[in-house]
């Protein structure tokens, strides 16, 4: 028996049908297996708040599997920016003692550095609206105490803003 043979222009015709089915396959499969895919959950990062101008600009930094979102936040915060353009109201040296968590209000113990911040009311305001925004930024976190050297009732600035109880961001002026 004597294989047919197609005509040349009709080879030509199946060749580049069979290669635009081969491709609409492949296109298919792709779509069909990224559509059937779980979606790719973002890394896992914390905010932090500093200063763009005279504003409040939150910047992300990426969280580590292992790592407690508060005390990561917290830590980050003191690091200060790593961009040009931002600055903090945190004095430099400044360090978290203590950080606990009781019932949505972080309190946070800083060392007296925190007292060494230079300017007026509000460089301490600036100062304070930082910590509190950079906190309640993570979940479960509503209101912050900030303690100095472990004493609850701190009096920051010339003139003389008290921080005897818990702020939120309702309680900061920005």
């Amino acid at each position: 028996m004597k294989k047919k043979t197609l005509p040349a222009g009709r080879q030509a015709r199946r060749k580049i049908l069979l290669g635009v089915l081969t491709a609409a396959a492949i296109v298919g499969t792709i779509l069909l297996f990224n559509y059937l895919a779980p979606p790719r959950e973002k890394a896992p990062v914390v905010k932090i708040y500093f200063f763009k101008g005279d504003k409040l600009a939150a910047v992300e930094r990426p969280l580590g599997v292992d790592e407690a979102p508060l005390p990561k936040a917290i830590t980050e915060l003191l690091s200060g920016p790593k961009v040009s353009g931002l600055s903090t109201q945190i004095p430099p040296g400044t360090k978290i003692l203590r950080l606990q968590v009781k019932n949505g209000t972080a309190i946070l113990d800083f060392n007296r550095k925190l007292e060494a911040y230079g300017g007026g009311s509000a460089r301490v305001e600036g100062m304070i609206a930082q910590i509190v925004y950079t906190a309640t930024e993570v979940p479960g976190i509503t209101k912050v105490w900030i303690w100095i050297n472990g004493n609850r009732e701190v009096v920051l600035g010339g003139e003389g803003l008290v921080l005897d109880r818990p702020l939120s961001r309702r309680d900061i002026s920005n």
